[in-house]
């Protein structure tokens, strides 16, 4: 069971590699000093164990060392996927910029001079941690929703752990066909996620076998691809995967769907991952004879659906995965994708022909190609054009770069946004005020072709995680929202619990950014209940006692797959604790009283209201003033909150608790 409160956050862990102790006990010092967690090795190949017992949140890595130089312990790091997202700070006495280009060809993050600055160090170190944060809660809500897809399999004894056996028979089958990194990465990615879709389509028609669905219920299940891709289009980190989400239901000879696509149509890679699904699927009807299992996906072949040869491949394949001792997991699955950010950057300098030389080497680069003349000209551009980096030079005539950096990072929509500057002057005092105007890079001018694109590509990693997880939580509620739309005794509900518990919250003088969060809260109260099966939540009749011990688990269940989620830390409590009662006969907990977190008792009083004016399978709705009027009986034998059960009854005299008045 989780705590009612969680634990003070630990300090982020930084190991710091060095063969010489004096660096140590200095880069020991101003760690420390700052609250860091410190780890120590004194050479290549320890700094490999200390990463693999205990992996650091950053490195501060030396290059010149006996045993492992740092360059080969950074290409090392970054090659395996549990470590490849730890930033890496080079630090060395080598100046040439051939070394930089070496380090980030190796995957280094970013390099240090010595003998650094305190304050230098400290700011360069605090961005990557920033960076390595975004990418840590982008892996979080992928995790989410590829377990959000293996709550819906996990209803179905048939179904149980499909889209893992279909991605490991995929890509087993992809490697045997010598796919390239990216075209196997999107493959696996595709299989783990082909049927998210399902997560939109009725219990009552998802658990059905072909056979036993009407022509309506076949209609209804189609739409899951369709579904599927719109769940994942917004997410650009995902967008490998829908053409397999949308097109795994195809076949060669047209008659598959949703658009009966022929072999010309379909990628070699979305043939492979039908033919993957189609062999897995004859689990419910063979689940232990492979060689019925084989011979019915032979079967299509022969009748023209998929190609004979990838067939037999697919069947090596399934075979190679039933003789294994287990299924591999999504992190054995998926390498480390290749991040190869493009986007729009923004050059302002005075110069025409620095303006030239930078155009040039960008857009030769791939990247798109703004410029402007001054730093009236760059903010102008910036409104405008919105650039995913900027390149400002310090010295313009009418705002300096420094200043031009300073009003832009203001902006909370550009807090994330890179920038970097350019001078001709090497002098440390203008390298520490660049930093502190929030810029995230300070390079010298002339500046040299390989460094500038290497760092452009570093820094665009940052806008891209950032976008991907914003919109990584918009899927999240979209896909609350998908739940919910698939039963119409549901429908609409955590939407105008959503409302109404702003207007509670609003009624009872909270702070504003309280009111607005109530609104998420409302909105992902309920999204445990993805484990739990639709029947049981319709039952007409009284659920037994093992069925109802079931229900009690949603509300953890949701807790858990909210935890990782950065706009979902406020509303947890909500969601864990909106069916504890204030006499202690709620669960999961029994909390009663102030022991319950207020927000969670507000938002537990609009949940009653709404569930009780809606029409359930077990029972029949009750209007606004009959809802009310038994919650304030409740409410006198001590089930609800006076308090805010006395701010419904002034919405309610107000005409403002109608939950049917409250939907968009």
């Amino acid at each position: 069971m989780p705590p009612v409160s969680s634990p003070p956050a630990k300090a982020p862990r930084i190991l710091a590699v060095d063969d010489q102790p004096e660096n140590l006990e200095l880069l020991a010092a101003i760690l420390s000093d700052e609250g860091f967690d410190v780890g120590f090795a004194s050479d290549g190949l320890a700094a490999l164990e200390a990463v693999a017992a205990h992996p650091p949140q950053a490195i501060l890595l030396d290059i010149m060392m006996p045993r492992l130089d740092g360059f080969e312990v950074c290409r090392r790091i970054k090659a395996a996927r549990p470590t490849c997202f730890i930033p890496v700070v080079m630090l060395t006495a080598l100046s040439d910029v051939e070394s930089k280009i070496r380090g980030f060809e190796n995957g280094a993050d970013d390099f240090l001079n010595k003998p650094f600055h305190r304050i230098e160090l400290l700011t360069r170190l605090r961005s990557l941690l920033r960076i390595r944060g975004l990418r840590d809660e982008l892996d979080s809500t992928e995790a989410l929703i590829f377990s959000m897809v293996h709550l819906l399999e996990e209803k179905d004894p048939l179904t149980r752990d499909h889209s893992q056996r279909v991605a490991a028979i995929a890509a087993d089958t992809g490697r045997a066909r010598k796919l390239s990194s990216r075209a196997q990465y999107n493959l696996t990615l595709g299989a783990l996620l082909h049927d998210i879709g399902k997560l939109g389509v009725p219990e009552s028609i998802l658990l059905k076998q072909d056979a036993e669905r009407t022509a309506e219920d076949q209609r209804i299940y189609r739409q899951h691809t369709a579904l599927g891709e719109r769940i994942l289009a917004p997410i650009d980190s995902l967008a490998g995967a829908i053409p397999f989400v949308r097109q795994h239901h195809e076949r060669r000879d047209g008659s598959g769907y949703p658009n009966g696509a022929v072999a010309a149509e379909l990628a070699p890679e979305v043939e492979l991952l039908a033919a993957a699904n189609s062999y897995d699927m004859t689990r419910a009807t063979h689940p232990s004879d492979l060689p019925a299992r084989a011979e019915a996906l032979r079967q299509e072949a022969r009748a023209g659906r998929f190609e004979t040869a990838l067939v037999e491949e697919i069947i090596r394949a399934g075979e190679r995965l039933e003789a294994a001792a287990s299924l591999p997991t999504i992190e054995e699955l998926l390498p480390a994708p290749e991040i190869d950010p493009g986007g729009r950057i923004l050059v302002a300098d005075d110069n025409s022909t620095n303006r030239q030389l930078y155009r040039e080497l960008l857009q030769g680069a791939g990247y798109q190609v703004e410029t402007a003349n001054g730093g009236e000209a760059a903010l102008a551009a910036y409104r405008k054009t919105k650039p995913d980096l900027m390149i400002l030079d310090i010295r313009m005539p009418d705002i300096d770069g420094q200043e031009v950096c300073r009003i832009i990072k203001a902006d909370e929509s550009a807090a994330y946004l890179p920038v970097i500057l350019v001078t001709a002057y090497e002098e440390r005092g203008l390298r520490l005020r660049a930093l502190d105007c929030s810029a995230d890079e300070l390079l010298l001018a002339p500046v040299n072709r390989l460094e500038l694109l290497a760092r452009v590509r570093s820094l665009l990693r940052l806008k891209i995680y950032y976008q991907d997880l914003v919109r990584h939580e918009s899927v999240v509620l979209s896909l609350s929202a998908a739940l919910e739309a698939k039963d119409p005794y549901t429908r609409g509900h955590s939407q105008r619990v959503g409302e109404l518990s702003t207007r509670l919250a609003r009624e009872l003088g909270q702070d504003p950014v309280v009111v607005q969060r109530m609104r998420t809260a409302g909105l992902l109260h309920d999204i445990g209940k993805v484990a739990i099966p639709q029947s049981l939540l319709n039952k007409p009749g009284r659920l037994t006692s093992e069925e109802f011990t079931k229900l009690m688990t949603h509300p953890v269940v949701g807790w858990e797959i909210c935890k990782p989620l950065r706009t979902a830390q406020s509303v947890l409590d909500c969601i864990l604790y909106h069916h504890e009662r204030f006499d202690g006969c709620g669960y999961p907990e029994g909390l009663s009283g102030e022991a319950i977190p207020y927000q969670a008792r507000l938002l537990a009083v609009a949940d009653a209201l709404d569930a009780l004016t809606s029409e359930r399978a077990y029972r029949r709705s009750l209007s606004v003033d009959e809802a009310v009027q038994l919650l304030g009986h409740e409410t006198e034998a001590g089930k609800w909150d006076p308090e805010i059960y006395s701010a419904l009854t002034r919405l309610a005299q107000r005409g403002q608790a109608d939950p049917r008045r409250l939907e968009v």
